[in-house]
């Protein structure tokens, strides 16, 4: 389940003293492939994939004496450890990556940085997590690795409040526009305009959205294309602009319609309540008290569809109250 309001393991893992060259055989493939590999894993949140290759791209550098490999892998799969809930296997990772790092070694210093950040702000101390954080992200930077720079920004921007939360999401905005990844910066954009909203800053917001928008139009995804011009209609609501906001959304509302009559998926259910609950939303600002109720109930039932009872109860919660509110104007007004 993806979207803004579903929160995004199972791992199994082993201690670094069992990995050796005889241990989980690496086969064929070098360790800076099996390192590739694991990045690609973590990155799609294939966080079991991930464990295991870098534990193997670790084994095969040791076998073939690359240090700055092991370095690199037995770091990230700390930080995987972490990520599960096993900090104290996580940690002895992190000793022998730390053992054996060399002064030189600017990838596996930042991998190392962000890793002991992670643990820092796990352990309480989000200040000095917060101080690692910004080591990190400028030997990232001074030396070119703009994904790891990202990496970093939004592990800052978590991490942060006010307006220093803003500040870690803008240099992670920045960092992304220097790799080819649009979809990364787009997701940036939509994350900074989601922490403006809750600012109640809404033409910032809207102004982020258009920019999410702009920059995913250039991935040829259409489902993203989809959820950006979803975005901009719900920003141009928030500002006022209504007219604008029900054209967006009736044409998302039919686009959404049309997927779930021939996929009926969770994911087609989701922007299908996603487009109604903004329609009923606009219904009830402009006085449609009853066809915004009706379409705020059938919002809801589609979030259930979509799983949001297990995974985002606060949703539903949501529009229940928007509901009451809703039934309570319409007596009201009789």
């Amino acid at each position: 389940m993806r979207a803004h309001f579903f929160a995004v393991i199972l791992l199994l893992g082993i201690s670094p003293a069992c990995v050796s060259s005889g241990g989980q055989a690496p086969g064929r493939l070098m360790p800076d492939e099996l390192l590739r590999r694991a990045d690609a894993a973590f990155d799609a949140r294939r966080y079991a994939q991930a464990l295991e290759s870098y534990r193997l791209a670790a084994a095969a550098a040791q076998a073939e004496d690359t240090p700055e490999i092991f370095v690199e892998g037995a770091a990230q799969a700390a930080h995987v450890y972490l990520l599960k809930g096993q900090p104290e296997e996580g940690k002895v990772w992190l000793e022998n990556a730390l053992a054996q790092i060399q002064d030189h070694e600017v990838r596996g210093r930042a991998r190392i940085l962000l890793t002991q950040a992670a643990y820092q702000h796990h352990g309480g101390d989000t200040p000095q997590a917060l101080e690692t954080c910004t080591q990190a992200h400028a030997l990232s930077r001074a030396t070119g690795q703009h994904i790891r720079a990202v990496q970093v920004a939004h592990m800052a921007a978590v991490m942060s409040r006010g307006e220093d939360q803003l500040r870690w999401c803008r240099r992670a905005i920045d960092d992304a526009t220097r790799t080819d990844d649009v979809l990364l910066s787009g997701a940036l954009w939509r994350q900074l305009g989601w922490l403006l909203e809750e600012r109640g800053l809404y033409d910032q917001a809207l102004e982020s959205f258009i920019q999410c928008r702009e920059v995913v139009s250039e991935s040829g995804n259409s489902h993203e294309q989809m959820v950006a011009d979803w975005q901009v209609g719900h920003g141009l609501r928030l500002v006022g602009r209504i007219a604008e906001a029900r054209t967006m959304m009736e044409e998302i509302g039919r686009r959404t319609r049309a997927l779930y009559r021939t996929q009926r998926g969770a994911n087609q259910a989701e922007w299908l309540g996603q487009a109604l609950h903004e329609l009923g939303e606009l219904d009830l600002a402009q006085g449609k008290t009853e066809r915004g109720i009706q379409r705020l109930r059938d919002a809801r039932e589609y979030f259930v569809l979509a799983g949001a009872s297990d995974l985002a109860p606060e949703l539903l919660a949501k529009v229940d109250r928007r509901l009451a509110q809703a039934r309570a104007l319409q007596g009201a007004v009789r």
